[in-house]
This record gives structure tokens, sequence and C-alpha cells, in this order.
């Protein structure tokens, strides 16, 4: 500061410390009326001493004299009323001291008609007027038409600031954002704390102390709701009519006012009579859908449609979860799906992005309707295995392509949601039914020459699947289930040969074809099934080692190893013990005394059977 502005300032702040002063110490040697008659002289003559400083260019006088004009008024007018001259039981304080700061911004507006270059009275006159309305009305009247006075008085002050200089310009822009401020986080804080009340009684007792009047009552939160979305869209257009708009970073104004917006409209959109948070989900998949179909990707209006989908669909999706509306959840969920599809279409997003989206959100909504009752948990998991068999059958004809394996691991989790779903209600039948729907594409997705494995994958799910079957019913005839698809795919394997290992085209058949029954026999009384399940195993294991065949090998050994072990086990309660325990001695003597041998003939085993195909 120069040495005069410093001269200047410490003048006027002592000035007014005597002002203060005098009111204070004097009340018993004059009267009130005396006192508040010599500081509204004096701050008279230094409003109007003011002027002709400004005429004779001593700039820097007349602004420390608009000042101390000012401060000398404040001091008058509030210490009149602290001092007894107007009584408390005549007026509030709030209203008195809106009248005073209409004083005070009436006279300052006077004065920048007869001295206009003073710019103290210009910045007095637009921050003392927004006081007056403020105070006056907090009061007497409801909040919503309280809010709404208070955006009036904004756009008032931008379209009046704005036929001025540009100081005032920069002036009525900050209070105007202040005030709008205001008005948009007391208006939304009124609207959540309507829904919270809803919901909560102690948030009831909390917004009744905090506002006035019935804290659910749906006409003044509807009020209050677009007094939001007025002063959201007052701020959006006026924000470019105000100096602020060169000072904000770009698209400033439109986020703050749509957020705003979206939010008080997201909370109330829940009051509504009946209808509450279906309305909610239905205005944030339609503000989606206007995203997603819009041509233009940039501008203003996508901006706003992105912020206002977002946030709708953010605060109907933490409502919905804190209430623990798992329908309405499902829904949401299912709506995500179809609009990732849309995206997908519109090419917003990539296709692996599209299937674990569409796909995680469609289990998550069969799962939600299942806890909530509106599907029967048998409807549930064959609703999930389906998801994951067209998931499959979606990836057949996507081979080779980025995300096939998103649709592959999104088909493997959607199938083993169904299981886990199924088996609180039928860990047999059920387990057989969402493995064969999960097998009958595998089988589809296996003919694909990049993907023979698939078979394998198909043959051991058919195989868990018939003797599920098989429990479940409590069948004795389990080849009924197993042979004739097991045929089918042997027969499918043997046509389809290529010189690929034996597990792709002959395992699966294999598998289903002796597995289960070997599984099953398991007692004496069945000889007629192990003579057969024998038979076959033998059959194949010599067909395996003639043609140098893997799996025909390694399942007909597997199959006789059970048989083998299972009829011992049956048979070792009849043995005498002298008998075990001597077997037992002998065996491991001789695997001791024959290690190294046992150990390289074993390694070249692995060796052979590895080198099968």
């Amino acid at each position: 500061m120069s040495p005069q502005a410093t001269l200047l300032a410490l003048g006027v702040l002592l000035l007014l410390a005597a002002g203060v002063t005098f009111l204070a110490v004097t009340w018993d040697s004059l009267s009130v009326p005396v006192q508040a008659s010599i500081m509204a002289t004096l701050a008279a003559l230094a409003l109007a001493g003011a002027v002709p400083a400004s005429r004779k260019k001593l700039a820097g006088t007349a602004e420390a004299l608009a000042i101390l004009g000012g401060g000398l008024l404040i001091v008058d007018l509030f210490g009149a009323r602290e001092l007894g001259l107007v009584p408390e039981s005549a007026i509030s304080g709030l209203s008195y001291a809106g009248i005073a700061f209409a004083a005070v911004a009436a006279i300052n507006l006077l004065m920048t008609r007869i001295a206009p270059t003073v710019k103290t009275f210009g910045l007095t006159a637009v921050i003392a007027g927004q006081l007056p309305l403020t105070l006056v009305l907090i009061h007497h009247v409801s909040l919503p038409l309280y809010l709404f006075a208070l955006v009036i008085q904004v756009a008032v002050t931008v379209l009046w600031t704005n036929l001025s200089t540009r100081l005032l310009q920069l002036t009525g822009g900050i209070c105007a954002a202040l005030f709008l401020a205001i008005v948009l986080l007391v208006g939304t804080t009124r609207v959540l704390f309507g829904l919270l009340s809803t919901h909560s009684p102690t948030w009831a007792d909390y917004t009744r102390d905090v506002f006035a009047g019935s804290t659910t009552a749906f006409w003044p939160v509807l009020a209050t709701t677009a007094v939001v979305c007025l002063a959201a869209l007052l701020g959006t257009v006026l924000a470019r009519k105000t100096a602020l708009s060169a000072v904000l970073p770009p698209s400033t104004t439109e986020f703050i006012g749509t957020a705003f917006g979206a939010f008080a409209i997201a909370v109330f959109l829940p009051q509504l009579p009946v209808v509450d948070r279906w309305v909610t989900t239905g205005v944030a998949t339609a503000l989606g859908l206007a995203v997603l179909l819009r041509n233009r990707r940039t501008g203003v209006v996508t901006l706003v449609l992105r912020i206002a989908a977002v946030i709708v669909a953010s605060v109907d999706l933490m409502l919905c979860s804190l209430l623990a509306d798992l329908l309405q959840l499902g829904l949401i969920s299912a709506l995500i799906a179809g609009l990732s599809l849309i995206a997908a279409w519109r090419k917003r997003t990539t296709l692996t992005a599209t299937v674990w989206i569409a796909a995680s959100a469609a289990q998550l909504a069969i799962l939600f309707a299942t806890s909530d009752g509106f599907f029967s948990t048998w409807t549930g998991a064959i609703a999930l295995s389906v998801v994951g068999a067209v998931l499959i059958g979606f990836a057949c004809v996507s081979v080779g392509e980025l995300h096939e394996s998103a649709l592959t691991l999104s088909a493997i989790f959607a199938i083993s949601l169904g299981e886990l779903v199924v088996l609180y209600v039928s860990p047999d039948t059920g387990t057989g039914v969402v493995l064969t729907i999960a097998a009958a594409p595998l089988v589809a997705y296996g003919m694909q020459p990049q993907r023979r494995d698939a078979l394998l994958a198909a043959g051991t799910l058919l195989v868990i699947a018939n003797t599920a079957f098989v429990l479940g019913a409590g069948a004795t005839t389990l080849e009924w289930f197993t042979l004739p698809p097991a045929t089918i795919m042997l027969a499918l394997g043997l046509l389809r040969w290529r010189d690929q290992p034996s597990w792709v085209y002959l395992g699966p058949g294999l598998l289903l074809g002796l597995v289960p029954s070997a599984l099953v026999a398991s007692s004496n009384h069945d000889f007629l099934r192990i003579t057969f399940v024998v038979a076959a195993a033998v059959t194949i294991v010599a067909l395996g080692t003639r043609f140098g065949l893997q799996a025909p090998f390694v399942i007909g050994a597997a199959v006789l190893t059970k048989i083998a072990l299972w009829q011992l086990i049956e048979v070792a309660p009849l043995i005498p013990r002298w008998i075990t325990l001597a077997t037992a001695g002998a065996i491991l003597l001789t695997l001791g005394a024959t290690y190294e041998r046992r150990l390289q003939n074993a390694k070249q085993a692995a060796h052979w059977i590895s080198a099968l195909r």
C-alpha cells in the first residue's frame, strides 16, 4: 500500500472506533436520540465529503470518506437499537437488520447517482442490497417461497450489475453465485431430509427441528424441488452474462447446475405416492437411453444428459440398496444389461466390456429376483444355467475373437451360480438339469476345430448330470441314462475323426458310457453290471494299447482300478488279520527291495502313456 492509502485506512479505522466508543460510553451523559443524531450527522458529512473529493480527482480521499460514511451509518443504525432507541418488542432482530441494510443500500445507491466515480458506493449498494430480503423473509414465509424470493433477487442483481462497470459486474456475479449456492444447498437438503423422514422416525424428528412444517408433506417438497431446478437453470443461463464466465473453467456452471438439479429430482421422485422408486428407475433409464442414442458425443447437452443420468442412477441404486429392495435391484440389473447391449450397438463400448457388463448384470438380476421370491429357486437356477448356455452359444460364433474368453468365463460363472442355487432345493435332479443345459451348447462349441477340447468338458458335465439324475430318481438301471448319449457321442467322434488327441473325439463318449456305471458298481450283488463294466474296460484298454490311444487306455485303466479297489474294500473285512498284515508286509518288502527298478519302470510307463495320442 502507498503511504497515502495507509494513512487513509488508519484514519478511517480510528474514526470508526471513535464512533463505536462514543455510543458505548456516552449513554449516561447524552440521550440515545442525541447520540444517534450526532452519528447520523457525522455519517452524512463523510458521505457528502466524498462528492467534492471525487470531483477534484482525489480518488483515494473520496473512497476513504465513502467507507467512513458507510461504516458510521451502519454503526449508528445498529447502535441505536442496542441502546434501546428501537425497542426489541417492536420488531425482531433479523427484521430490523434487514431494514437497516435496506437503508444502507438505498443511501449508497443514491450516492452512486451523485458521485458515480466512487466505487465504494456501488459496491456497498450491491452487497448490502443482498441482505434485506434474506433477513426480513426468513421467519415470515415458507421455505419454498423464501428460496424462490432469493432466486428472483439473484436474477435482479445480475441483470442490474451488468448495466454498470466491470467491478460491479464481478461483485454482482459473486453475490449471485453465493446466494444461488445457498438456495441449491438448502433446497436439496430439504428434499433429501424429506426422503429420509419417510423411512426413519429419527430423521423425521430432526427434520422437524431444522425445517418448520410437516417433514413428509408432499407439496412443500415438490415446491422446493421446483425452486432448486429453477435455481440450477438460472445459474447455468445467467453465469454466461456475468464477469465470472471468463474466470471459471468451461462447463463449470453447467456441471454444478445439472448435478444439483438431477440430485434434487432423483431424491424427490421416490417420495411420489404409489410409484416412488419405479419412477426414479424409469427416469434413469430414459436419461441413459438419451445419452446412448444421441448422435453427438460432445457438447453442453450431452454433458448435461450424462451428469443427470449418472446422478439419478446413483441415487436410485443407493436408495434401493439401503432399503434392501431386491426386486428393484433386479430390475436395475436387467436394465443395465439391456443398456450395455445398446451401447455396443452404438459403438460406445467394446464387445468384451459389453459381454462382462451384460452377463454380470443379467446374473445379478436373476439372483436378486430369486432372493426376493419373485422367481422360485428352481426357476432362478435354470435361468442362470440358460444364461450360461446362451453365452456358450455366442462363444461358438466368436471363436478366435477377443471377446471369446470373456464369453466363456462369464458362462462358467453363470453355470456355477446356477449350480450353487439349485443345491438349496435339489442337489441331485437339479444338478442334472443345470449341467445338462450347460453341456448342450458345449457340444456345439466343441465342434469348432479350434475348440475340440470343449467336447471333453461336455462329456464330464453329462457324466455328472446323468449320475445325478439316477441318484435323484432312485433308478437302478443307470445305463438307460448314460449309454444312448454315450453311443451318439462316440459315433460323432469316430465320424469326425482327425489326427488329434483321442481325448477330444473318444474321451467324452467313453467317460459318459463307463464312469457312471463304474461309480455305482459297488456291491457283489451287482455282479452283472460289474461283469459288463470290467469287460468294456478291458476292451478299450486293449484297443488303446493296440492303436496308441491315450483316452481309452487311461479311462479303462481308471475304471478297472476303481472296481478292483472297491472289491478289495468290500472283501477286506472278511480276510483274517494275520493274512492282511502279512500281505502288506510282503508288498512293502518287495517294493523296498526292487525300489530302483520299480521307479525306472514307472518312469518308462509314464513316458509310454504320455506318448499316446
